[in-house]
């Protein structure tokens, strides 16, 4: 958050001139071609000389005015320059609990979100290092990445009337991240598509992650609803981990008549693409492993979608919703056909990424609505 009473002067100053210069010297160019085509019909000089001055106050009136608009234009911007800039001296000072006000959907939005999101990162850091007694990251171990790689299907299920697909671009800092999807028969048929992900970096974290995983999917097999798997999980975790070890899950229901989002302590927003826009949407739910049941029941509240078609649907872990231009990608490459989206956008990351190639895993999942918009 900005100090109270931070200055915005300098750059309020310069784009209040710079705006009341255009202004004015626009509105005397108005007025010279106005009065020199009207002159030769009108015969008396006092008139013209009459216009000539009512164009110069009206000028000036217009550079004023563009002056002020600038500098309440300025103060804006500074305002959350400012914001952005004590948070990034905040975090260099070896401060983590930060937190940056985001709004809008601009350049300066997206640099907030992404300095959010650098602070969540390193607190989660710190935590896990504060548990672990100050080890390395469990989440980096080979055989940690290669134990969930064993899980992730190399192809899923096909859902009548959509495309569905997910896949994981590998990064050297690694990450613990389940997903799969899950055919679902009974009164609505369709599918269930997970995504579960570990609170924090040591070893109770990747345990915990992988056995809600595990009861998750065992539930969805069972066929169980997701309101009901997400219980069942929830009270597993409770019944076998220490108290404060929970993950976090998002699951999305896709039945004929549309799709269904659940959070289970997940932050990140479903992105839902349709017509060249993209929105967010989160549901509401408490972290799997955090309460016996009751509460945890009580407070999931899950988001219906309307799925016309050629509506596209994309989540996947923090690293995906911190990659640059994650949005203009989706607004450009929704419409494909999904293999080629999948290919595009993971491909950009990668490209994007350099020789070093990509620090932490992206995980891009996404269900599109089969036909045209």
């Amino acid at each position: 958050m900005a100090r109270k009473g931070s200055k915005s002067g300098k750059l309020a100053v310069p784009l209040a001139l710079t705006l009341a210069g255009v202004g004015c010297v626009g509105g005397l160019l108005l007025t010279v071609a106005v009065v020199q085509n009207l002159s030769g019909a009108i015969a008396d000089s006092a008139i013209t000389n009459r216009g000539f001055l009512i164009g110069i106050g009206m000028a000036v009136l217009v550079g004023a005015l563009c002056g002020l608009g600038g500098w309440v234009l300025g103060g804006k911007l500074a305002t959350r320059v400012v914001d952005i800039g004590l948070a990034v001296s905040k975090l260099g000072r070896g401060g983590s609990e930060v937190r940056v006000r985001v709004g809008g959907n601009d350049e300066l939005t997206a640099l907030g979100r992404s300095v959010q999101y650098l602070a969540t990162d390193l607190a989660e850091l710190l935590k896990g290092q504060e548990q672990s007694g100050g080890a390395a990251m469990v989440s980096m171990d080979p055989l940690v990445k290669q134990l969930r790689d064993k899980t992730v299907p190399n192809q899923f299920a096909a859902v009548d009337s959509y495309e569905v697909d997910g896949a994981i671009a590998p990064g050297s800092r690694g990450g613990v991240d389940y997903f799969d999807l899950v055919p679902m028969q009974g009164e609505e048929p369709g599918a269930v598509f997970y995504l579960i992900s570990a609170q924090g970096h040591g070893a109770l974290s990747v345990y915990a992650c992988r056995q809600a995983r595990d009861e998750l999917h065992r539930a969805l097999t069972a066929a169980a609803t997701p309101r009901k798997a997400l219980a069942h999980t929830n009270k597993v975790l409770k019944q076998n981990l220490p108290s404060g070890c929970c993950a976090v899950a998002t699951l999305v229901q896709v039945t004929a008549k549309g799709c269904k989002l659940y959070q289970a302590g997940a932050r990140s927003p479903l992105l839902i693409c349709q017509r060249g826009d993209v929105l967010e949407l989160n549901a509401e739910g408490l972290a799997l492993g955090l309460d016996d049941g009751p509460v945890f029941e009580k407070s999931l509240r899950p988001q219906e979608i309307d799925m016309t078609p050629g509506t596209r649907l994309v989540f996947g872990n923090d690293a995906l919703h911190r990659s640059v231009g994650l949005l203009d990608q989706l607004r450009q490459l929704s419409p494909r056909h999904t293999t080629m989206f999948m290919n595009m956008v993971l491909g950009n990351f990668e490209q994007d990424a350099g020789a070093d190639g990509l620090r932490e895993e992206i995980v891009l999942l996404t269900v599109k609505r089969a036909g045209q918009q």
